[in-house]
Protein backbone atom coordinates (compact mmCIF):
# COMPACT_ATOMS: atom_id res chain seq x y z
CA UNK A 1 0.00 0.00 0.00
CA UNK A 2 1.16 3.30 -0.62
CA UNK A 3 0.70 5.57 2.50
CA UNK A 4 0.75 8.86 -0.39
CA UNK A 5 -1.91 7.66 -2.11
CA UNK A 6 -4.22 7.01 1.19
CA UNK A 7 -3.37 11.02 2.04
CA UNK A 8 -4.84 11.90 -1.23
CA UNK A 9 -1.33 12.92 -2.65
CA UNK A 10 -0.75 11.03 -6.27
CA UNK A 11 2.09 11.96 -8.78
CA UNK A 12 0.05 12.31 -11.90
CA UNK A 13 2.25 10.90 -14.70
CA UNK A 14 -0.03 11.79 -17.73
CA UNK A 15 -1.98 14.93 -16.52
CA UNK A 16 -4.76 14.26 -18.68
CA UNK A 17 -7.35 16.11 -16.18
CA UNK A 18 -6.29 19.37 -16.97
CA UNK A 19 -8.47 22.55 -16.03
CA UNK A 20 -10.38 22.98 -19.16
CA UNK A 21 -10.81 18.52 -19.42
CA UNK A 22 -12.20 19.08 -15.57
CA UNK A 23 -15.17 21.45 -16.84
CA UNK A 24 -16.06 19.15 -20.07
CA UNK A 25 -16.56 16.10 -17.39
CA UNK A 26 -18.33 18.89 -15.23
CA UNK A 27 -20.76 19.55 -17.95
CA UNK A 28 -21.33 15.76 -19.10
CA UNK A 29 -22.24 15.45 -15.28
CA UNK A 30 -24.58 18.19 -15.64
CA UNK A 31 -26.53 16.61 -18.72
CA UNK A 32 -26.75 13.27 -16.97
CA UNK A 33 -28.66 15.19 -14.14
CA UNK A 34 -30.83 17.43 -16.68
CA UNK A 35 -31.81 14.06 -18.48
CA UNK A 36 -32.75 12.42 -15.44
CA UNK A 37 -34.80 15.49 -13.97
CA UNK A 38 -36.82 15.14 -17.15
CA UNK A 39 -37.26 11.52 -17.00
CA UNK A 40 -38.79 11.93 -13.14
CA UNK A 41 -41.25 14.94 -13.22
CA UNK A 42 -42.41 12.75 -16.48
CA UNK A 43 -42.68 9.70 -13.92
CA UNK A 44 -44.38 12.13 -11.75
CA UNK A 45 -47.01 13.40 -14.09
CA UNK A 46 -47.76 10.55 -15.25
CA UNK A 47 -46.96 11.67 -18.88
CA UNK A 48 -44.69 10.67 -21.74
CA UNK A 49 -41.23 11.02 -22.35
CA UNK A 50 -40.40 13.57 -24.79
CA UNK A 51 -38.76 11.84 -27.91
CA UNK A 52 -35.39 11.92 -28.33
CA UNK A 53 -34.77 12.65 -24.04
CA UNK A 54 -32.26 9.69 -24.75
CA UNK A 55 -30.72 10.63 -28.02
CA UNK A 56 -27.81 8.69 -29.98
CA UNK A 57 -25.49 11.80 -29.60
CA UNK A 58 -25.35 14.86 -27.19
CA UNK A 59 -23.08 17.81 -27.70
CA UNK A 60 -21.02 19.93 -24.65
CA UNK A 61 -17.98 21.79 -24.14
CA UNK A 62 -15.35 22.38 -21.58
CA UNK A 63 -17.64 26.53 -21.35
CA UNK A 64 -17.19 26.88 -17.93
CA UNK A 65 -21.18 28.99 -18.34
CA UNK A 66 -21.75 25.87 -20.71
CA UNK A 67 -26.26 25.56 -20.08
CA UNK A 68 -26.74 21.79 -20.01
CA UNK A 69 -30.78 23.07 -20.66
CA UNK A 70 -30.70 24.42 -23.62
CA UNK A 71 -31.00 22.29 -26.90
CA UNK A 72 -28.33 24.03 -29.07
CA UNK A 73 -25.29 23.48 -27.12
CA UNK A 74 -22.20 23.92 -29.48
CA UNK A 75 -19.59 21.94 -30.08
CA UNK A 76 -17.10 21.28 -33.14
CA UNK A 77 -17.24 17.81 -32.00
CA UNK A 78 -20.20 15.71 -31.15
CA UNK A 79 -20.27 12.78 -28.66
CA UNK A 80 -21.93 9.24 -29.78
CA UNK A 81 -23.65 7.93 -26.90
CA UNK A 82 -22.59 4.08 -26.62
CA UNK A 83 -25.08 3.35 -24.28
CA UNK A 84 -26.86 4.94 -21.58
CA UNK A 85 -27.16 3.89 -17.59
CA UNK A 86 -29.88 3.05 -16.01
CA UNK A 87 -31.07 2.11 -12.31
CA UNK A 88 -34.00 0.36 -10.78
CA UNK A 89 -35.49 2.74 -8.06
CA UNK A 90 -36.95 0.33 -4.84
CA UNK A 91 -39.84 2.60 -3.89
CA UNK A 92 -40.39 3.07 -0.20
CA UNK A 93 -43.68 2.76 -0.22
CA UNK A 94 -46.19 -0.22 -0.94
CA UNK A 95 -48.05 2.02 -3.50
CA UNK A 96 -45.94 2.58 -5.98
CA UNK A 97 -44.40 0.52 -8.97
CA UNK A 98 -40.61 -0.31 -9.57
CA UNK A 99 -39.18 2.40 -12.29
CA UNK A 100 -35.84 2.69 -14.01
CA UNK A 101 -34.30 5.92 -13.95
CA UNK A 102 -31.58 7.54 -16.17
CA UNK A 103 -28.02 7.53 -13.63
CA UNK A 104 -25.65 8.69 -16.70
CA UNK A 105 -23.82 7.34 -20.08
CA UNK A 106 -21.07 6.35 -21.75
CA UNK A 107 -20.36 8.41 -24.75
CA UNK A 108 -17.24 8.69 -27.67
CA UNK A 109 -15.62 11.71 -28.98
CA UNK A 110 -14.01 9.72 -32.13
CA UNK A 111 -12.55 13.07 -32.61
CA UNK A 112 -10.18 13.09 -30.11
CA UNK A 113 -10.23 9.02 -29.42
CA UNK A 114 -11.97 9.46 -25.89
CA UNK A 115 -14.22 7.80 -24.49
CA UNK A 116 -16.75 8.74 -21.45
CA UNK A 117 -18.84 7.15 -18.70
CA UNK A 118 -20.48 9.63 -16.55
CA UNK A 119 -22.51 9.38 -13.65
CA UNK A 120 -24.55 11.64 -11.31
CA UNK A 121 -25.28 12.23 -7.88
CA UNK A 122 -27.83 10.90 -5.73
CA UNK A 123 -31.68 12.26 -6.14
CA UNK A 124 -33.98 9.74 -5.11
CA UNK A 125 -35.34 8.42 -1.32
CA UNK A 126 -33.63 5.01 -2.46
CA UNK A 127 -30.27 6.46 -3.30
CA UNK A 128 -30.06 7.93 0.06
CA UNK A 129 -31.23 4.96 1.57
CA UNK A 130 -28.39 3.29 0.03
CA UNK A 131 -26.01 6.14 0.56
CA UNK A 132 -26.72 4.94 4.25
CA UNK A 133 -25.22 1.25 4.13
CA UNK A 134 -22.04 2.09 5.08
CA UNK A 135 -20.85 -1.48 6.32
CA UNK A 136 -17.59 -2.51 4.10
CA UNK A 137 -18.27 -5.70 1.53
CA UNK A 138 -16.18 -7.11 -0.28
CA UNK A 139 -16.22 -6.47 -4.31
CA UNK A 140 -15.93 -10.47 -4.68
CA UNK A 141 -17.32 -12.46 -2.10
CA UNK A 142 -14.72 -14.43 -0.08
CA UNK A 143 -11.74 -12.72 -1.37
CA UNK A 144 -10.44 -10.11 0.21
CA UNK A 145 -7.42 -9.87 -1.53
CA UNK A 146 -9.43 -7.18 -3.85
CA UNK A 147 -10.24 -4.85 -1.19
CA UNK A 148 -14.03 -4.04 0.50
CA UNK A 149 -15.85 -0.89 -0.50
CA UNK A 150 -19.40 0.31 0.84
CA UNK A 151 -21.70 -1.92 0.62
CA UNK A 152 -24.72 0.87 -0.57
CA UNK A 153 -22.71 1.90 -3.02
CA UNK A 154 -22.03 -1.18 -4.44
CA UNK A 155 -25.71 -2.03 -4.56
CA UNK A 156 -26.88 0.78 -7.00
CA UNK A 157 -23.55 -0.01 -9.37
CA UNK A 158 -24.10 -3.87 -9.39
CA UNK A 159 -28.35 -4.76 -8.77
CA UNK A 160 -30.18 -4.55 -12.67
CA UNK A 161 -33.38 -4.71 -12.69
CA UNK A 162 -34.66 -8.31 -11.58
CA UNK A 163 -32.49 -7.95 -8.60
CA UNK A 164 -34.60 -5.29 -7.36
CA UNK A 165 -38.08 -6.76 -8.42
CA UNK A 166 -37.24 -9.90 -6.12
CA UNK A 167 -36.12 -7.69 -3.32
CA UNK A 168 -39.07 -5.27 -3.44
CA UNK A 169 -41.42 -8.39 -3.60
CA UNK A 170 -39.98 -10.32 -0.98
CA UNK A 171 -40.21 -7.06 1.32
CA UNK A 172 -44.10 -7.41 0.36
CA UNK A 173 -44.54 -11.15 0.91
CA UNK A 174 -42.51 -10.21 4.61
CA UNK A 175 -45.36 -7.49 5.69
CA UNK A 176 -48.36 -9.60 4.32
CA UNK A 177 -48.98 -7.23 0.87
CA UNK A 178 -49.03 -7.99 -2.87
CA UNK A 179 -49.05 -5.07 -5.80
CA UNK A 180 -50.27 -5.30 -8.65
CA UNK A 181 -48.87 -6.85 -12.17
CA UNK A 182 -45.46 -4.82 -12.88
CA UNK A 183 -44.88 -3.09 -16.62
CA UNK A 184 -41.93 -4.30 -17.77
CA UNK A 185 -39.46 -1.52 -18.82
CA UNK A 186 -37.15 -1.55 -22.16
CA UNK A 187 -34.70 -4.48 -22.43
CA UNK A 188 -31.70 -1.98 -22.27
CA UNK A 189 -33.09 -0.15 -19.45
CA UNK A 190 -32.82 -3.79 -17.29
CA UNK A 191 -29.37 -4.05 -16.91
CA UNK A 192 -27.07 -3.24 -14.00
CA UNK A 193 -24.64 0.11 -14.29
CA UNK A 194 -22.13 -2.69 -14.14
CA UNK A 195 -23.22 -4.41 -16.58
CA UNK A 196 -23.44 -1.92 -18.83
CA UNK A 197 -19.87 -0.66 -18.63
CA UNK A 198 -19.29 -4.20 -18.99
CA UNK A 199 -20.42 -4.80 -22.15
CA UNK A 200 -20.02 -1.76 -23.56
CA UNK A 201 -16.61 -0.78 -22.76
CA UNK A 202 -14.32 -3.78 -21.59
CA UNK A 203 -16.30 -6.21 -24.37
CA UNK A 204 -15.89 -3.09 -26.80
CA UNK A 205 -12.47 -2.54 -28.54
CA UNK A 206 -11.34 0.51 -27.64
CA UNK A 207 -8.53 -0.23 -25.44
CA UNK A 208 -7.25 -1.84 -28.86
CA UNK A 209 -7.83 1.39 -30.81
CA UNK A 210 -6.43 3.45 -27.91
CA UNK A 211 -9.19 5.66 -27.02
CA UNK A 212 -8.61 7.39 -23.50
CA UNK A 213 -11.06 6.64 -20.72
CA UNK A 214 -12.18 9.17 -18.75
CA UNK A 215 -14.59 8.06 -15.45
CA UNK A 216 -16.41 11.41 -13.65
CA UNK A 217 -19.15 11.64 -11.30
CA UNK A 218 -20.82 13.91 -8.62
CA UNK A 219 -21.53 12.78 -5.69
CA UNK A 220 -22.45 9.49 -5.02
CA UNK A 221 -21.79 9.35 -9.18
CA UNK A 222 -18.33 9.85 -7.77
CA UNK A 223 -18.30 6.81 -5.89
CA UNK A 224 -20.02 4.76 -8.21
CA UNK A 225 -16.76 6.58 -10.80
CA UNK A 226 -14.19 4.63 -8.43
CA UNK A 227 -16.17 1.30 -8.92
CA UNK A 228 -16.80 1.80 -12.77
CA UNK A 229 -12.42 2.24 -12.70
CA UNK A 230 -12.34 -0.92 -10.57
CA UNK A 231 -14.06 -2.70 -12.86
CA UNK A 232 -12.10 -1.96 -15.65
CA UNK A 233 -9.05 -2.39 -13.42
CA UNK A 234 -9.72 -6.07 -12.19
CA UNK A 235 -10.37 -6.98 -16.08
CA UNK A 236 -7.16 -5.89 -16.81
CA UNK A 237 -4.94 -3.52 -14.94
CA UNK A 238 -1.69 -3.21 -17.26
CA UNK A 239 -4.19 -2.60 -20.10
CA UNK A 240 -6.43 -0.06 -18.77
CA UNK A 241 -3.80 2.00 -16.35
CA UNK A 242 -2.13 4.04 -18.86
CA UNK A 243 -5.41 4.97 -20.60
CA UNK A 244 -7.63 5.86 -17.43
CA UNK A 245 -8.00 8.76 -15.48
CA UNK A 246 -10.75 9.47 -13.01
CA UNK A 247 -12.14 12.80 -12.07
CA UNK A 248 -14.81 13.31 -9.40
CA UNK A 249 -16.52 16.18 -7.61
CA UNK A 250 -17.84 16.06 -3.83
CA UNK A 251 -17.04 12.30 -3.42
CA UNK A 252 -17.45 10.40 -0.28
CA UNK A 253 -15.14 7.66 0.61
CA UNK A 254 -15.75 4.58 -1.21
CA UNK A 255 -13.23 1.28 -0.07
CA UNK A 256 -9.90 0.31 1.86
CA UNK A 257 -6.55 -0.16 1.53
CA UNK A 258 -6.73 -2.93 -0.04
CA UNK A 259 -8.98 -1.34 -2.71
CA UNK A 260 -7.12 1.78 -2.93
CA UNK A 261 -4.22 0.01 -4.28
CA UNK A 262 -5.85 -0.58 -7.55
CA UNK A 263 -5.12 3.06 -8.53
CA UNK A 264 -1.70 3.59 -7.39
CA UNK A 265 -0.74 3.89 -11.27
CA UNK A 266 -3.94 5.70 -12.37
CA UNK A 267 -4.65 9.28 -12.79
CA UNK A 268 -7.55 9.80 -10.42
CA UNK A 269 -8.67 13.35 -9.57
CA UNK A 270 -10.79 14.61 -6.62
CA UNK A 271 -12.18 17.85 -6.63
CA UNK A 272 -13.50 18.94 -2.84
CA UNK A 273 -14.96 22.05 -1.48
CA UNK A 274 -13.83 22.15 2.07
CA UNK A 275 -17.23 23.33 3.50
CA UNK A 276 -18.63 20.21 1.50
CA UNK A 277 -20.02 17.72 4.11
CA UNK A 278 -20.17 14.64 1.71
CA UNK A 279 -16.46 13.96 1.20
CA UNK A 280 -16.36 13.47 4.98
CA UNK A 281 -18.16 10.47 4.81
CA UNK A 282 -18.48 7.65 5.24
CA UNK A 283 -16.23 8.41 8.26
CA UNK A 284 -12.49 6.91 8.31
CA UNK A 285 -13.19 4.60 10.42
CA UNK A 286 -16.32 3.80 12.80
CA UNK A 287 -14.06 2.27 15.81
CA UNK A 288 -13.93 5.23 18.25
CA UNK A 289 -11.44 4.42 20.62
CA UNK A 290 -7.86 3.10 19.62
CA UNK A 291 -5.20 1.17 21.96
CA UNK A 292 -3.90 5.22 22.50
CA UNK A 293 -6.24 5.16 24.95
CA UNK A 294 -4.78 3.04 27.49
CA UNK A 295 -1.30 4.48 26.51
CA UNK A 296 -2.98 8.35 27.62
CA UNK A 297 -5.23 8.00 30.04
CA UNK A 298 -6.27 6.23 33.30
CA UNK A 299 -8.53 3.91 33.83
CA UNK A 300 -11.39 6.05 34.88
CA UNK A 301 -10.85 8.51 32.18
CA UNK A 302 -11.44 5.80 29.81
CA UNK A 303 -15.04 4.88 31.28
CA UNK A 304 -16.11 7.92 30.98
CA UNK A 305 -15.35 8.32 27.42
CA UNK A 306 -16.64 4.76 26.97
CA UNK A 307 -19.66 5.75 28.89
CA UNK A 308 -19.93 9.15 26.92
CA UNK A 309 -20.17 7.57 23.48
CA UNK A 310 -22.47 4.27 24.52
CA UNK A 311 -24.89 7.44 25.63
CA UNK A 312 -24.76 9.47 22.78
CA UNK A 313 -24.73 5.59 20.16
CA UNK A 314 -27.67 4.47 22.21
CA UNK A 315 -29.76 7.81 22.07
CA UNK A 316 -29.47 8.79 18.42
CA UNK A 317 -28.59 5.65 16.69
CA UNK A 318 -26.77 8.15 14.35
CA UNK A 319 -24.39 5.42 13.40
CA UNK A 320 -27.07 2.92 13.21
CA UNK A 321 -24.54 0.38 14.78
CA UNK A 322 -21.51 0.75 12.67
CA UNK A 323 -19.85 1.77 15.95
CA UNK A 324 -20.96 -1.39 18.21
CA UNK A 325 -19.74 -3.55 15.17
CA UNK A 326 -16.44 -1.93 15.34
CA UNK A 327 -15.45 -1.36 18.86
CA UNK A 328 -14.30 -4.97 19.63
CA UNK A 329 -12.02 -4.90 16.30
CA UNK A 330 -8.61 -4.77 17.64
CA UNK A 331 -6.47 -1.33 15.86
CA UNK A 332 -4.88 -3.66 12.92
CA UNK A 333 -8.19 -5.21 11.81
CA UNK A 334 -10.14 -1.69 11.86
CA UNK A 335 -7.45 -0.28 10.07
CA UNK A 336 -7.77 -2.90 7.20
CA UNK A 337 -11.69 -1.92 7.09
CA UNK A 338 -11.00 1.62 7.44
CA UNK A 339 -12.20 3.76 4.35
CA UNK A 340 -9.65 5.89 2.43
CA UNK A 341 -9.67 8.81 -0.03
CA UNK A 342 -7.93 7.88 -3.17
CA UNK A 343 -5.91 9.81 -5.28
CA UNK A 344 -5.12 13.73 -5.81
CA UNK A 345 -7.02 15.90 -3.92
CA UNK A 346 -7.76 19.21 -5.69
CA UNK A 347 -9.21 21.50 -2.70
CA UNK A 348 -11.01 24.81 -2.66
CA UNK A 349 -13.22 26.96 -0.16
CA UNK A 350 -16.39 28.04 -1.36
CA UNK A 351 -18.97 28.34 1.28
CA UNK A 352 -22.72 29.19 -0.48
CA UNK A 353 -24.20 29.07 3.38
CA UNK A 354 -25.67 25.46 3.29
CA UNK A 355 -25.37 22.53 2.99
CA UNK A 356 -26.75 22.12 -0.20
CA UNK A 357 -25.45 24.52 -1.81
CA UNK A 358 -21.85 23.66 -0.33
CA UNK A 359 -22.21 20.93 -2.67
CA UNK A 360 -23.97 22.11 -5.61
CA UNK A 361 -23.02 20.69 -8.92
CA UNK A 362 -23.81 23.20 -11.56
CA UNK A 363 -22.40 26.07 -9.44
CA UNK A 364 -20.22 25.81 -6.74
CA UNK A 365 -18.25 22.79 -8.15
CA UNK A 366 -17.77 24.43 -11.45
CA UNK A 367 -16.62 27.59 -9.68
CA UNK A 368 -14.15 25.68 -8.18
CA UNK A 369 -12.32 24.01 -10.80
CA UNK A 370 -12.21 28.03 -12.01
CA UNK A 371 -10.32 28.85 -8.18
CA UNK A 372 -7.38 25.84 -8.59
Amino acid sequence: FDPANAMGIFNSASGRVTREKAMELANLVLIAYHKNKICLECHEEGSEEPEQLFPGRLNCNADPNFDEQCPGHFSTDPYEVLAWLWHTDRPIGVQHMLRTIPFGFIAANHASKELFIVLRGTITTDEWRNNLITRPSSLISGSGDFGMVHEGFNKIFSLDYQDRLHEHKSFLTRIGRTIGTYEEPPSERRFSIKEVIRDTVINGSWMQQGYRIFITGHSLGGALAMLAGFLLLSYDKEGYSPLLSICTFGAPRVGNQAFGRWFNAVEVVRYVNSEDTVPTVPPPTAKVFGTDMNETNNEQVRARRQKGYEAINDTFGATKGAMKEEANLDDELAKVRAFVHIGETRCFTLNKGSISYNHNMPVTYREGIKLI
